[in-house]
């Protein structure tokens, strides 16, 4: 037994409290959770049996027989149970869990076993988990001074996270410690390779050879489903097989239909895959997977495993399919290394992929080779025939509108050119995204800023024109484009809210789920406006719900960052720092696409104070504006530059007065105005000002200064400056607040603490300085989010 062992608190006490219940104890976890030592650890200085299922058989009266009477019961452990194979030995252990005079102690990789479970149900076994057997903070700082190991609480913190509380990795790591090495990425990936070896070497020998076999297969891929198993291993027993590793250990996880390993045990496999069958049978598996994905249009993936495969012709097929999309659905950035390893001549010999690479190069706001690829296949036009003839038209027409360089200022002269050559030539239009996922029609793919001050007669006169061209991508198109611009105009709610209800129900009858999100955005906008928050998230929640049951999954991150700005009016600081986990970096890739989530992640750095980190990815956005003529985003960019200049103490007036300046002519009020809380204060500051100026028409600012100070009321805690901790407060001013929170008045709060009311009014007036508000409901919101309450 290691000398410096401690054991994880939660597992001992469950151990305890067994012992003293007379219950059987199942414990379970994958290798190196010390479940063994833990037992040896607890039963030590007593007597016991310790029987492993890797040592059969057992030897004859190695249980000693029942003795009627006997007082002292023995402690009697099974270890490796996950390796009990025989039916008979399965019923002596049955057996031996009813006597009365045993304790019985079950050690297993694998969670309860089938035919375990009858007796468990009945019985009601102490159940140890693998979460139960994970080494905290508090253990594994113990145990690195028990090794004589100095450490700070961020090493131990950073050595419970990397190594998920394993036991056998914290005493590697100590041993490296000691070695004189120091925690970080270059030791993590040292001990987790040491421990893949150690479980192939140690660990998948002792499996069955079938399972083994279909396992190593399988570890070609991260994660799979039955369907890409059976394609991946050509085994009709792949139930069976997954079964048998159910029971063989903790290591095989499935969620709606996934089955996931632990990375470590993958890396195992795949090293002894390579071993046993040689790089080019492992070659055939990850083919196999690769068809498998490019028959259920899962491009990502089949391009990786073809291209670990070196099947070049496969590749080129898969991003010509890829580039017949359209960019809020294709994967043109996630595969740009693809694309741009391929040569011109490849390229000039496929006008969808000339398209694509001009759509590409747009994207990465590379106008010059966008044109470049533009004129190429134009070139290519003019020689073809036929078929090929109508996809480079098509094509040049779908770069025509869909370009993002090129902003929307030509797009009404272009479309009345399209119908013609459609029907004419019997031209086919490319699947086209008006939203590129994005909440809005006026801020999605294209910025349609200047189609809202004439907004009525362009739908009445173009609406049916762009339907037609659009096909299904335009069903509900124009109802919701018009409800957003009368939205963010401030026009009659009803009338907003019949255009995007109709529109959505359009989009039901055989259109795209992207216009419907634009429509749901726009009313989800417009509760929060109106103050019916409640309505706003059960909108939101049914939609998301809708698109997963319908399979539209590019709508899912755009809905969940919408979801994080709904949690920001609410002061939901849990909410937000959840979203932000899993927010895209921008300072590891800055990508175009996800701007709608880069714009709500800066609201984030807002809400948390962090001003600079927000001025940065602001530039990058305002920038992005300004290459793509894009007026909406520049406008919201500079609305919130403002807010964060303000905050630091920096010149934000200038930048405040061109953003309204702007908004004013397109008669934009809601853009503005739901900032609320975050931009009252600047116009507060400035309100004088800017009626007397005469520079903006003044009914409109009227109304706008009306607005945002009704949002910043209903909303007090949106992108609210909240600093305040636990520790800032007193005993007596957090008693206060509970007191508060409990309903009681200033009096009945002085009377209960035995106050006088001038002191207890002191305190209060003290809280809400610290918390950032001035109402007694804000200072209990704001104490909640930040955990106080």
């Amino acid at each position: 037994m290691d000398k410096d062992y401690i054991a994880p608190a939660t597992a001992l006490r469950k151990l305890k409290a067994a012992r003293d219940l007379s219950q059987t104890v199942y414990l379970y976890g994958a290798t190196g959770y010390g479940k063994t030592e833990l037992i040896r650890h607890f039963l030590s200085g007593r007597r016991y049996i310790r029987l492993s299922c890797e040592e059969l058989p057992w030897k004859p009266g190695a249980i000693p027989p029942q003795e009627p009477g006997k007082q002292t019961r023995w402690a009697v452990v099974i270890d490796d149970l996950h390796r009990l194979k025989s039916e008979e030995l399965r019923q002596e252990v049955l057996a031996l869990e009813q006597r009365k005079d045993l304790w019985l102690i079950m050690i297993s990789r694998s969670p309860i076993p089938a035919w375990l479970m009858p007796r468990y149900v009945k019985a009601g076994f102490i159940l140890i988990t693998e979460e139960d057997l994970k080494l905290g903070e508090a253990e594994i700082g113990g145990y690195l001074k028990a090794c004589g190991i100095p450490s700070t609480d961020e090493e131990v913190r950073y050595l419970q996270r990397t190594s998920e509380g394993n036991a056998y990795v914290v005493r590697h790591a100590a041993l490296k410690l000691k070695e004189g090495k120091s925690l970080g990425p270059a030791l993590y990936e040292e001990i987790w390779e040491a421990f893949s070896v150690y479980l192939e070497n140690f660990v998948l020998s002792g499996w069955d050879s079938d399972l083994l076999e279909f396992l190593m297969q399988v570890s070609v891929v991260d994660a799979f489903t039955l369907e890409l198993a059976e394609m991946i291993t050509g085994s009709p027993y792949v139930v069976s097989l997954l079964e048998q590793a159910a029971e063989a250990g903790n290591f095989l996880f499935q969620k709606d239909g996934v089955y996931r390993m632990r990375p470590t045990l993958n890396h195992a496999l795949q090293s002894r895959a390579a071993k046993v069958y040689g790089l080019e049978r492992v070659k055939d598996f990850k083919y196999n997977a690769a068809l498998y994905y490019e028959l259920h249009d899962e491009i990502l993936p089949a391009l990786r495993l073809f291209e670990e495969c070196g099947k070049g012709e496969h590749i080129k097929s898969l991003l010509i399919r890829n580039a017949r999309r359209n960019p809020g659905n294709g994967y043109y950035y996630e595969l740009r290394r693809y694309y741009l390893n391929l040569s011109e001549q490849e390229i000039e010999t496929s006008p969808v992929l000339m398209a694509g690479m001009s759509m590409l190069y747009s994207m990465l706001m590379d106008g010059e080779k966008s044109e470049y690829w533009y004129q190429k296949l134009t070139a290519f036009a003019k020689k073809a025939k036929g078929g090929v003839l109508r996809e480079a038209q098509s094509r040049l027409a779908y770069l025509d509108i869909a370009l993002p360089h090129r902003g929307s200022r030509n797009l009404l002269e272009i479309m009345k050119h399209i119908p013609a050559m459609l029907l004419d030539n019997g031209v086919s239009f490319p699947e086209f995204s008006v939203t590129s996922n994005l909440p809005s029609t006026m801020n999605g793919g294209k910025d349609f800023c200047h189609w809202s001050p004439d907004d009525t007669r362009i739908a009445k006169t173009f609406g049916p024109l762009v339907e037609r061209i659009l096909g299904r991508y335009g069903k509900g198109l124009v109802k919701a484009a018009l409800g957003e611009s009368y939205y963010e105009k401030g026009a009659d709610a009803y009338q907003v809210m019949t255009l995007l209800t109709r529109a959505q129900m359009e989009t039901e009858r055989g259109g795209m789920p992207e216009i419907a999100f634009a429509a749901i955005g726009v009313r989800v906008r417009l509760s929060l406006v109106q103050g019916d928050f409640q309505a706003a998230k059960e909108l939101l929640a049914s939609f998301e719900k809708s698109v997963k049951e319908n399979q539209a999954l590019q709508l899912l991150p755009n809905i969940q960052a919408l979801r994080c700005r709904l949690a920001l009016y609410e002061g939901d600081r849990n909410q937000v720092e959840q979203w932000m986990e899993a927010a895209p970096d921008e300072n590891k890739e800055f990508f175009v696409m996800e701007r709608y989530r880069y714009l709500t992640k800066v609201r984030c750095y807002l809400a948390k104070g962090e001003y600079l980190t927000a001025q940065a990815l602001l530039e990058k956005l305002r920038y992005y504006a300004e290459q793509t003529n894009r007026p909406y985003i520049r406008m919201e960019v500079g609305l919130l530059s403002a807010i964060a200049k303000e905050r630091v103490g920096g010149s934000w007036q200038e930048e405040l007065s061109a953003v309204l300046k702007e908004a004013e002519s397109y008669r934009f009020l809601r853009l503005i105005s739901e900032e609320g809380a975050a931009v009252w204060p600047l116009l507060q500051r400035e309100k004088k000002t800017l009626l007397e100026s005469g520079e903006m028409d003044r009914n409109w600012l009227k109304r706008l200064l009306e607005e945002a100070e009704e949002m910043a009321r209903r909303y007090p805690l949106y992108l609210k400056k909240r600093t305040a901790t636990a520790a800032d407060f007193s005993e007596t001013a957090l008693t206060i607040l509970r007191l508060q929170a409990d309903g009681l008045s200033l009096n009945q709060i002085a009377q209960r603490l035995g106050m006088k009311s001038f002191s207890v009014s002191y305190h209060i007036q003290e809280n809400y300085r610290k918390l950032n508000v001035s109402r007694k409901a804000d200072a209990l919101l704001a104490a909640r989010s930040l955990g106080i309450l």
